[in-house]
């Protein structure tokens, strides 16, 4: 009898991947008729993902969903003993709002109520396609609903500026992770320690290009304008920045590599990169930051988080563990996926880590603040906005 084989989560989110890259193309590129797409979401260790639309799904969508699933059962037949691809499959899930109905929703109760931390910390889609989805401190509010209120006299107010069902839980605003891979030197690798004009620290991001300038991300928080360093090393200028997406661009005159840091805060192993890419909900990732290191077992929980600090477009990700996803000075390093591999694929910058699940730091550079649940901003709005491309 053949050995048992476990497989990982991974293992199958990179089989489910392809069938959600071509969805989301298809959305992307207006090939898909109405406006119905609401989201999809992984169940890496179950098979499946499930796709929420708004009313039929369209016929474009379907024989793409059924061309996927043939390839994936014949490569099932021809796969050697060993690993052998379950049936993965795509579930059809109904949705009451379309991604882009939620996204506007969202704009109208940002208009309405405003950038106060006190009546609110993050709103976003509801990865089932219900409406949105509201953090808040029950304490502080006051002009949604008084102080204490019972929550579903938070929820009707809510609504009322949003336009559609607000689901709400508690949750305080999240906290900027400006804070080594302390001594670098070209080419510049991500996750690399950056030093700032207030000696404050953050890290390098994702290498690439802007405007054919040699160019590093990191987070704008960090830094608007002027020189930033490793050590005593120029690394480059901030040349470009976006508040709403808590993006800098660091234009250098040194040589950078597509790769990052994937050891502890004093480790040089490093991995390359290639891609870029995008994650769902559901969906696995890491973070790599000079003060905390490499941090895998992350969970995408949310997708297009807004915040009263003005941030527009963050991902929220999770420790399955409950260890540690970021650090204050973690800030502007590489998000990334597929841990499948030793090749890993790009998918944002570092920016926060959710105030309200501070946990024990244990190895770090320096002493900080530690996280499990964070944020990090994709970079499809990062390469529209500066037309960046990774290398």
């Amino acid at each position: 009898m053949a050995p048992t084989v476990l497989l990982s989560r991974e293992y199958h989110e990179k089989h489910l991947r392809p069938v959600a890259d071509e969805v989301h193309r298809l959305v992307d590129t207006g090939q898909v008729p109405g406006d119905g797409f609401a989201s999809i979401v992984f169940h890496g260790d179950e098979h499946y993902l499930d796709l929420y639309w708004k009313g039929p799904v369209p016929a474009v969508i379907t024989e793409a969903v059924d061309a996927w699933r043939a390839r994936t059962r014949e490569q099932a037949r021809q796969e050697p003993a060993g690993p052998v691809s379950p049936d993965y499959e795509v579930r059809y899930r109904s949705a009451a709002y379309s991604r882009s109905e939620m996204d506007r929703a969202v704009d109208r109760f940002v208009s309405a109520v405003g950038e106060d931390p006190s009546e609110w910390s993050s709103v976003s889609p509801a990865n089932d396609g219900s409406g949105l989805l509201l953090t808040y401190r029950p304490r502080t509010t006051r002009r949604i609903a008084p102080a204490n209120a019972p929550t579903r006299d938070y929820e009707a107010r809510a609504e009322h500026f949003a336009g559609i069902p607000v689901h709400t839980r508690t949750g305080s605003p999240e906290t900027p992770t400006q804070g080594s891979r302390t001594s670098d030197a070209p080419p510049w690798y991500a996750g690399t320690d950056l030093t700032l004009a207030d000696n404050s620290h953050c890290s390098t991001g994702i290498p690439g290009w802007v405007s054919n300038k040699r160019v590093l991300l990191t987070a704008a928080h960090c830094q608007t304008g002027g020189n930033v360093y490793n050590g005593q090393r120029v690394v480059g200028e901030v040349t470009a920045y976006d508040s709403g997406l808590d993006v800098a661009v660091v234009t250098t005159d040194k040589s950078t590599a597509a790769r990052f840091y994937s050891g502890s805060w004093n480790s040089g192993d490093s991995r390359p990169l290639y891609g870029p890419a995008r994650l769902d909900p559901g969906q696995s990732a890491c973070f790599s930051g000079a003060v905390s290191g490499f941090h895998c077992e992350l969970e995408v929980t949310r997708v297009g988080v807004h915040s009263p600090s003005g941030r527009t477009a963050a991902t929220e990700v999770r420790s399955r563990s409950g260890g540690i996803a970021v650090a204050q000075g973690d800030s502007g390093g590489p998000a990334v996926a597929n841990p499948q591999g030793d090749s890993m694929a790009p998918v944002g910058v570092i920016i926060a880590g959710n105030t309200d699940t501070k946990i024990p730091c244990n190895d770090t550079s320096t002493p900080t603040t530690c996280f499990s649940t964070g944020y990090y901003t994709p970079l499809d709005p990062v390469a529209s906005r500066f037309g960046f491309s990774a290398l």
